[in-house]
Order: C-alpha cells, then structure tokens, then sequence
C-alpha cells in the first residue's frame, strides 16, 4: 500500500487564472489528492474574486497578496511567501515547489524544518535569467537546496545541470488531463470553405503571435484561413494593427482570455492549431490540443521538438511568417489529418497523460521521504 504524504506545494500562480503553469499544478495537485495525499497549495491571489482559502477538488489552496505580474512583483511575491511556506513545512513530509520564485522560500524551510525539497522548473523565463551573471547566481543559490531538480524540457533541465553539476536532475514534461481534453462537440462554427487555425496563446512577445498573423498574408488564397486566438495580453492593439496592416483583419478573431473548461471544444472546432513561440518551454496548450486530435503547426525552439514531429504536424522556424504560411498550405493539403490527430492524442495519454506524470512524482517524493 502507498505511503499518504503531507505535501506541501507552493506555486507563485493557480487557478482560477489561466495558464500552463497553472493548469498543470492543479491537475498535479487534484490527482494526489485524489490518491489519498493531503496536499496544501500556497499561491498568491491574483484574481481579486479569489478567496484567501478555499478546498478545490479535494485540494487545500491558500492565497496570499499578489504584487502584480512583472519582475518585481515576483521578487515582493517570493520575499512574502517565505513566512507562510516554513509554517507550512513544520506539517508537512516534503515540498515541491513550482517557479523558481517560490523556491525561495522553500529552500528557507528545508534549512529550517528538514522537509525535502523537489523543486520544478518551468518557464522560458528561466532559461533568460539563467543567462545573466548576477540572477545566475541567485538562481544557483534559491535551488541548491533542492533534493530532485524537475525541468519541463530537456533544454531547461540541461541549463540547471550545468549550474548546479552533481544534482540529480530529470525532464518531465507537464500532464494533461486527458478526460477534460478530448474531442468534443465544436464550440465555433464556421462559413463553409474555412480552414479554422486556433492559436492558445496570450498576446506577449515571445508567444510570437505577430508571425502568424503575418503569416495569413502568404497563405495561398483557395485555403481561405480564418484563425481564433485565444488569450489576451498588452500586445493585443498591436496586434489588431499588424492585421489591419497586412490586409487580414478580417481572417483574425481576437476572443480575449478563454477558462480552461471551455478550450477542449474551441480545439475541436480548429482544422489546425499554431503555436508560433519565439522561446518556449514545453507548451501545455500545444499538449491539450494533442489531447483533442488535432495537427499542431509550431516553433522549431525549446521543449516543442520534444513532443511535435511529421507524424503529428510540422515544426517552423521561429519568427518566420513565411514558414508558417507553408506549414499551413502543407497541413491544409493533407488528405488524413485525422490519422494524424488520433496519433497525436495517442502519444499524449501515453506519456503525457496527468496519471503517468504522477506516478513519477509519487515514485519521487516517497523516496525522499523514505530517506529521511
């Protein structure tokens, strides 16, 4: 019978905000407790409708203030945290702790409390502060506390090996729920003749938006594309300006921030899902649209490599509209997407599935807590 841990899970971010991050903590944290592990997620309450605490599916969530979404806010966040984060290690078996912002105080509670540390790493974010001296350092010193270093790309567990050599390090791509991605009925209908592209994206730089919008400029015309970008972000009138620009205003549907529940039917609604990241982890919205059957155009960059080849879809050169618009044409002109959508779904529940990433969680954190 499997040891019942106490775990103790701090995330800078939870839902109810939208976000890969988040989605995957929750999932992660409700199948552990759903396993009969007590799980407490310390987060910050982003949304103002939040409340400060809250059981969601089994799972304790407790929210402290959220100084905003930006570098310093981060800093505030983490410094904040670390009071709450030890109180809640003195009850708990082990830790795992999700951003490296709330690392910190995890790191701190380790040294006081004596509970194991299993940190994940995330985000592109990391792999650009990594490259910088000074946060460099900080970041060697917030996680060498850590017994088991996770990473959610081969590219990212590389950089934390080569600052931290000798710590036992592994990729584990994030989890998706496989019963809430799936296909389903289509939630958008279209004009006959349109080839949907949905694109999960929040409007900021690196989620390289931009190019896919340019793109539709060079899409060969009887393809007649139509693309729904799901998320918002500061970028979005720049957006609609580059679309006013390039002449396809009319091809592009901005439908602002989408709950998680509602997506499985926007990507059964797509002939085509685009992740046109400029840096990228592994995408959790590229792994959900797999989950729902559907061909991925994406990035040739980060952890994407990792999950998308030819039998699924097709890899583009970052920054590209005119690689994109290919990619497009070549999708748009495969007669058996649908063979290669049932691949893809195929791939996800056996890998990616949320109960197969748990269990090497589970694996792990029963280990460290044997070993104490």
């Amino acid at each position: 019978m499997t040891r019942k841990l106490r775990i103790l899970m701090p995330s800078i971010y939870f839902p109810p905000r939208v976000g890969g991050i988040e989605s995957h903590v929750f999932y992660l944290a409700r199948e552990l407790a759903a396993r009969g592990h007590r799980v407490t997620v310390i987060t910050t309450r982003t949304e103002s409708s939040s409340p400060r605490e809250e059981v969601m599916d089994g799972v304790q969530v407790k929210r402290l203030p959220s100084f905003g979404k930006h570098f310093f806010g981060w800093i505030l966040s983490s410094v904040f945290s670390v009071p709450s984060i030890v109180s809640g290690a003195r009850g708990s078996d082990i830790m795992h702790c999700h951003t490296f912002a709330f690392a910190l105080g995890g790191s701190i509670a380790s040294v006081l409390r004596g509970c194991p540390l299993v940190v994940t790493v995330h985000s592109s974010h990391f792999l650009r502060l990594a490259k910088k001296a000074l946060m460099r350092l900080l970041l060697k010193l917030v996680l060498r506390r850590s017994s088991v270093l996770l990473s959610t790309s081969k590219e990212i567990d590389g950089v934390v090996r080569g600052m931290l050599p000798g710590a036992e390090t592994l990729p584990i791509v994030n989890g998706i729920d496989t019963e809430t991605f799936r296909p389903v009925d289509p939630g958008i209908s279209t004009d006959d003749g349109e080839f949907l592209i949905v694109c999960p994206r929040r409007l900021v730089e690196k989620n390289g938006v931009e190019f896919l919008i340019r793109a539709l400029a060079h899409v060969a015309p009887e393809i007649n594309p139509k693309v729904y970008i799901t998320g918002d972000g500061p970028l979005k009138s720049h957006l609609e300006g580059i679309a006013e620009e390039n002449g396809v205003r009319d091809r592009v549907v901005f439908m602002g921030s989408v709950e998680n529940v509602k997506m499985p039917s926007i990507y059964s609604s797509a002939d085509l899902v685009v992740i046109p990241s400029l840096v990228e982890a592994t995408s959790i919205a590229a792994l959900e649209a797999m989950a729902c059957e559907r061909v991925i155009v994406a990035s040739n960059v980060g952890g994407l490599p990792e999950i998308i080849d030819e039998r699924i879809g097709v890899l583009t050169e970052p920054g590209s509209p005119e690689s994109i618009a290919r990619a497009i044409e070549k999708i748009a002109g495969t007669p058996d997407t649908g063979g290669m959508g049932r691949e893809a779904r195929k791939r996800v529940e056996e890998s990616w599935s949320i109960r197969s990433i748990t269990d090497i969680h589970e694996e792990i954190f029963i280990r460290l807590v044997g070993e104490v």
